[in-house]
C-alpha cells in the first residue's frame, strides 16, 4: 500500500498487514497534538481522552496545565503521571508558566500560559523569575474582556480584534527581553496576528498553529454555544489569511486545542469556551486544506520538531486514513466526553480508519481492538 513519509516528504510503497484490506488506504505515522486539555473530576479523563485520540489518528498529546488544580506543582503533576500511566497514547505535558515546576524535557516539555488569565505584570514576573524554555503562549489581553470579536452579529461582550497580536508582541518581546528565545503561538486566529509572527520573526524563534476550526468557520457561522471558543472566530477575511499563511508553510502546526465539555448551557455568557475535536481534526483540516501530504505533516513530524522529540517513520506505528471517504460528524457518537463540537452536522472528506501501535493493531474500522485480535 502506499504510505507518506512527512520526515523525507515522500510517497513510499509498503507492505503492511491490515485487519480488513481495501483499496485506496494510505498509511503514515501517527499525529501528535500539542495542545489538549483533560479535565478528570468525572468530565474528560485520560481514559476517555485516549480512546478519542486512537478515534483521531494521534498517538501522542500535549497536555495544556489548566487543569483542576493547575499543572503548578509537583504533587499535582504526579498524580497525572499515575492517571496516564500504561496508556497506548504518549502524553505528555506542559506546565504552568506561573507556577513551581520547569520542563525536563522528557515528559514535561514547555511552559504554557493557556486556560490561565494573566496580565501584564504577572507575565512579566513570570518570565523575571523562570529559566528560559519553550513557551506555548495563548495570546490574549485578558484585561479587555470580551466573549466574541468585534464585530460578531450576536449581542454579547466583545474584545477588539486586535487584541490577539497585541498580547502576541507584548508577551514575546517580554520574554526576549529576560532570556526566552522560543515562543510557540497558539491557535492562531486572524491576519494580523499572522503579520505580527513574521514581524517578531526578525529577532527571536516564533512558530505557531492553527486549529480546524479557525480554518473552517467565521464569525458569522455562531450559531449556538458550541461556538463559544477562544480565540474567537474571525473574519472570512481572517480566515483567508489562515490558509493563505498554511499553504506558504508561515503556520507550522496543525493542533485541535481539545476542549471537551459534557454539556453547554444554550446562555453565551454562562456557555464554558471550547469546543471537543480531537476526533474530527485530520478530517477537518485535511478538508480545507485539500492537501494529504501538508496535513499529515503538520499533524506529524512539525509539532515533534519543535517540542524537540525525535522520530522517524517507522511501520510498527503507524495510522491508515481513508482520503476519500466522505462523511458527516455526529458527535454524540464521540468517544470523548465532550460532546461540544462546531462541527456537529458537518460534512468532511478523509477519515482515520485504523491505528498501529508498537507492532500490533489497537483501533480499526471504529472498534478497539483486544491484544487477542
Amino acid at each position: 500500500m502506499r504510505a507518506y513519509d512527512p520526515w523525507k516528504r515522500r510517497w513510499l510503497d509498503v507492505e503492511i498487514d491490515l485487519p480488513e484490506p481495501k483499496e485506496g488506504l494510505v498509511a503514515c505515522p501517527t499525529f501528535f497534538d500539542m495542545h489538549a486539555h483533560v479535565r478528570l473530576n468525572g468530565q474528560e479523563d485520560y481514559d476517555s481522552l485516549e480512546k478519542a485520540a486512537i478515534a483521531g489518528g494521534f498517538g501522542a498529546v500535549l497536555i495544556q496545565p489548566n487543569t483542576n488544580p493547575k499543572l503548578e506543582s509537583v504533587d499535582v503533576l504526579n498524580m497525572h503521571f499515575q492517571l496516564a500511566k500504561d496508556k497506548i497514547v504518549d502524553f505528555y505535558w506542559s506546565v504552568s508558566l506561573f507556577g513551581e515546576l520547569e520542563p525536563d524535557g522528557e515528559r514535561t516539555l514547555c511552559y504554557s500560559n493557556d486556560g490561565i488569565e494573566y496580565d501584564t505584570l504577572k507575565i512579566l514576573n513570570a518570565f523575571r523569575r523562570k529559566k528560559p524554555h519553550l513557551v506555548l503562549d495563548h495570546s490574549q489581553v485578558h484585561e479587555l474582556g470580551g466573549l466574541f470579536y468585534e464585530p460578531t452579529p450576536i449581542e454579547v461582550p466583545k474584545r477588539p480584534i486586535c487584541s490577539e497580536a497585541i498580547s502576541i508582541f507584548r508577551n514575546v518581546m517580554l520574554g526576549l527581553e529576560h532570556g526566552f528565545n522560543r515562543f510557540h503561538i497558539q491557535h492562531v486566529s486572524t491576519k494580523l496576528s499572522i503579520e505580527t509572527i513574521l514581524h517578531l520573526r526578525n529577532y527571536t524563534k516564533v512558530s505557531c498553529e492553527v486549529t480546524p476550526h479557525h480554518l473552517f468557520f467565521t464569525m458569522d457561522d455562531v450559531k449556538n454555544t458550541n461556538f463559544k471558543i477562544n480565540p474567537p472566530l474571525g473574519t472570512e477575511q481572517d480566515r483567508e489569511a489562515l490558509l493563505e499563511a498554511v499553504e506558504k508553510d508561515l503556520v507550522d502546526v496543525f493542533a485541535t486545542d481539545h476542549a471537551p465539555h459534557p454539556e453547554k448551557p444554550n446562555d453565551f455568557e454562562k456557555a464554558p469556551f471550547g469546543t471537543s475535536g480531537i476526533e474530527v481534526a485530520f478530517s477537518a483540516f485535511y478538508t480545507a486544506t485539500e492537501c494529504l501530504e501538508k496535513t499529515i505533516e503538520k499533524l506529524t513530524v512539525a509539532p515533534r520538531k519543535i517540542l524537540g522529540i525525535e522520530r522517524s517513520f517507522e511501520l510498527d506505528n503507524v495510522i491508515v486514513i481513508d482520503p476519500s471517504i466522505q462523511w458527516v460528524v455526529d458527535a454524540k457518537k464521540f468517544y470523548s466526553k465532550g460532546k461540544n463540537c462546531v462541527f456537529n452536522g458537518t460534512k468532511l472528506r478523509g477519515k482515520v480508519v485504523g491505528m498501529k501501535r508498537s507492532g500490533r493493531w489497537v483501533y480499526w474500522d471504529g472498534e478497539f481492538l483486544s491484544d487477542e485480535e
